[in-house]
């Protein structure tokens, strides 16, 4: 008996952990392994049959010119989700960490509130607010005797990836934010005392003390964002579904349509796998060139 319950010690933390393994298993090890053996069959989601064709989703996406078109979407929504958040949340902490500025709570509760707010909300705000007739940004153009300015900025092939760009960067700003302030109240005064001994101003102490101090954060900051912006999908559907004719198309949308509108699941898993890789990629890359530089 004594042995038996000296076994089933040694066991415990297996018994506590197998709960968490199991759904870990069952929603999320399984989803995958699934997406993997569909990506070589042709099947239309509800056909009992599923015909195998090997290679043939991802040969048809290598030739596909929709779907660099959606990476390269991809591209320029990571250069720009990286540096226009990311840039403004360490300027903006930077301001409300001064002694200076008065009604930080205030401040802090108001640039956080799109963080919390739901994408669904997000989405129709900012339809509303480039609604080509009475949208806030043509009705505030027309006003200033600007007219010829006012334009349908979703429905412009020109427009729709930066407005796009816009709405999803004012959803992330605010958590670059308050990440930026809880690492910026872990720095000692004594930096920033001896640079201003060295003659410093606040500027300088800014890029010589406060930026390279962050450099953590910054990095893991990126990391976040450079993961999101390949898996972006919600606020680009809700506002536009990767329209006109493909021009705000990113792979989350296309991959969406291909297997839930076209129905062809294979193919879409094709693409959800060559995602979920080119994620990875830049991922393990972006941190071996971060830890390098440390």
């Amino acid at each position: 008996m004594q042995i038996f319950v000296k076994k089933l010690k040694e066991f415990r933390p297996i018994i506590f952990v197998l709960p968490a393994l199991l759904f870990y298993i069952i929603f999320l090890i399984n989803p995958i392994i699934k997406t993997i053996q569909f990506s070589f069959y042709s099947w239309d989601g509800a056909s009992p049959v599923m015909k195998y064709i090997g290679f043939e989703n991802y040969s048809k996406m290598l030739n596909d010119p929709i779907f660099w078109k959606s990476l390269s979407h991809n591209i320029y929504w990571i250069i720009s989700t990286v540096v226009l958040p990311v840039s403004l949340g360490l300027i903006l902490a930077s301001l409300l960490s001064s002694k200076f500025i008065r009604g930080k709570i205030i401040f802090r509760l108001t640039y956080f509130m799109p963080v919390i707010v739901s994408l669904v909300a997000v989405g129709i705000i900012w339809n509303w607010i480039y609604h080509p007739d009475f949208g806030i940004i043509n009705s505030f153009l027309r006003w200033i005797g600007l007219s010829n300015f006012a334009q349908p900025w979703l429905g412009n092939e020109n427009t729709v990836l930066p407005a796009l760009i816009v709405a999803g960067s004012w959803t992330y700003y605010g958590f670059c934010l308050v990440i930026f302030m809880a690492a910026m109240q872990g720095i000692d005064r004594s930096f920033y005392e001896a640079a201003k001994v060295e003659g410093a101003n606040s500027i300088q102490s800014f890029f010589f003390v406060t930026i390279p101090l962050l450099k953590n954060t910054i990095t893991l900051l990126i990391l976040n964002s450079l993961i999101g912006s390949f898996k972006v999908f919600d606020i680009i559907y809700l506002m536009t579904k990767g329209g006109p004719f493909h021009s705000s198309e990113v792979i989350g949308t296309y991959m969406f349509n291909q297997a839930f509108t076209m129905n062809d699941v294979g193919y879409g898993a094709a693409i959800s796998i060559a995602l979920a890789f080119i994620i990875a990629i830049c991922s393990v890359s972006y941190l071996r060139f971060a830890e390098r530089n440390e």
